[in-house]
């Protein structure tokens, strides 16, 4: 599925020009209106922002909660009782399961950027792709190296599935990379 990274989009029209029938210009931005048209890749390859991409890899991803309605606000995303699974496939993001942080109750004494909480974590998102919560701990240093690490602002779990979705060509980004930073989506 080829997506624009509206963060990186400048409104040129080139893509536009390349490819009209799949690309217009909305507010500034590029969209796709079209995501059958032939000359999608072509747009990509014509942009000068490389601001078009085709998302190819399907991801899972894990949003810390203690209460499967609102991330983790409280602490970082390595104490959220529960993890909700979701996977990313063809533009939708879809739930698939909630994972008990069986480490919870064990993990909250240690202190902050211990490495056996970054190694429990780790071992409840066993095939997980990209990690999800409000604040990350000292131990990002670490999950940055099994994860993509995202931290959203947005309480409410339904609306950061949705900045999932729209921010896909930066999580996609960055799980390409060697060396992840970590990225913050609003």
């Amino acid at each position: 599925m080829i997506k624009v990274f509206k963060n990186k989009c400048v409104g040129c029209g080139i893509c536009k020009s390349v490819c009209r029938e799949g690309i217009e210009i909305v507010d500034g931005i590029a969209r796709i209106k079209n995501s059958g048209a032939d000359c999608l890749k072509n747009a990509a390859s014509a942009c000068p922002q490389k601001a078009i991409k085709e998302i190819e890899q399907d991801l899972l991803f894990a949003v810390g909660t203690d209460d499967n309605e609102t991330i983790k606000s409280n602490d970082h995303v390595g104490m959220s009782k529960y993890f909700q699974v979701w996977a990313y496939s063809e533009g939708e993001l879809t739930f698939k399961e909630k994972r008990e942080n069986a480490k919870y109750k064990e993990e909250n004494e240690r202190i902050h950027g211990d490495p056996g909480k970054a190694k429990a974590t780790s071992s409840v998102l066993t095939g997980i792709d990209v990690l999800v919560g409000k604040m990350f701990g000292p131990n990002i240093v670490r999950l940055k190296n099994k994860f993509v690490c995202v931290v959203v602002r947005e309480p409410e779990i339904k609306k950061v599935t949705e900045i999932i979705k729209e921010n896909i060509n930066e999580i996609a980004e960055e799980y390409d990379k060697k060396e992840r930073v970590g990225i913050i989506l609003k």
